[in-house]
């Protein structure tokens, strides 16, 4: 690792949910991002251990519900990444990178992950940088326009580094291409495209292809719009809440899906099941809004308690 770029001005968490550091980058106050040290609730960090990495200074999709979106800086370079995801691993003793079962760097934190070429540059140079016994790479994505050749580019890197140890998302939020574009207010490929880069993407031995359908309160679920576009024997879906947000508060939007709505979990569940869907039904720990580990809340956190500019992250 290169001389450290990362100076951590923030540092928050649970040690059974997760911690999220906020770095700013070389003394730069327009440089500031977020990562974490994450765990799945079901496994210990032993079995299962989570790295999620910004990929951009803010985002540029701009999505309603998503506290990433509220700036934009640029893109977060290779050697940025992979520091943020060596702070992680050095959080915990060394051996625990080759022991863990499952060592899932995510590049989910702030950012659209295939709007910058220099991800596929970290997912080249992870498996000789991080000794590990079961080393995966995860992508979230909506599946932007003009990203086609980093889509190819993906595909390659799958197939030389990860193959059987890649998730691939796709993050649609809703079956109804108008209220897509609302949702996702960039331009992104539609339902049939996403369809057959996934059908090239999955190939015997990987995961399936994950649909991710965060469920807003008016905002169309149609199972069989999934259907009708997607092979089950490719995709999978994932079923989640729509997460508190600052943003999502301030433009009205809730979520239908949690614990205490189980009957519009079950109806969706059911009618995927009947269209021969694997379905993944992922409800948080509440506690993670409490240390604000959904996209670009602990970065707007800090910049929102800093606004009267004064010196340091908050001076803009």
């Amino acid at each position: 690792m290169s001389a450290r770029r990362i100076e951590v001005v923030s540092s928050q968490g649970l040690p059974d949910v997760a911690h999220v550091m906020v770095g700013r980058i070389d003394g730069r106050d327009d440089r500031v991002l977020e990562f974490v040290d994450g765990l799945d609730p079901e496994h210990p960090r032993a079995a299962k251990w989570i790295v999620n990495v910004s990929t951009q200074y803010g985002c540029p999709v701009g999505c309603p519900f998503c506290d990433a979106g509220f700036r934009y800086r640029g893109d977060v370079s290779a050697d940025v990444m992979l520091e943020q995801i060596e702070r992680v691993l050095e959080r915990h003793p060394p051996e625990l990178r080759l022991q863990c079962r499952k060592l899932k760097v995510h590049f989910a934190r702030m950012g659209e992950p295939a709007l910058n070429p220099e991800v596929l540059e970290v997912l080249e140079q992870l498996p000789s940088r991080i000794p590990s016994r079961d080393l995966w790479g995860c992508v979230p994505t909506v599946a932007p326009q003009g990203a086609e050749a980093w889509f190819e580019g993906l595909l390659a890197v799958k197939r030389r580094h990860y193959h059987g140890r890649f998730q691939l998302q796709f993050s649609l939020n809703t079956t109804c291409p108008d209220h897509r574009r609302t949702l996702t207010p960039y331009p992104h490929q539609p339902m049939p495209w996403v369809a057959a880069y996934g059908e090239r993407f999955f190939e015997a031995g990987d995961r399936k292809v994950v649909l991710n359908f965060a469920l807003a309160a008016g905002v169309p679920f149609d199972p069989r719009v999934v259907g009708d576009h997607f092979d089950p024997a490719c995709f999978a879906v994932k079923l989640t809440p729509l997460n508190p947000t600052q943003q999502g508060s301030e433009r009205g939007l809730d979520t239908v899906l949690s614990a205490a709505s189980p009957a519009v979990m079950q109806a969706a569940v059911t009618q995927l099941h009947a269209l021969g869907f694997d379905v993944v039904v992922s409800i948080g720990d509440p506690r993670e809004d409490q240390v604000g580990s959904n996209c670009g809340q602990a970065v707007r956190r800090l910049l929102d308690e800093r606004q009267d500019h004064a010196p340091g992250v908050g001076a803009r």
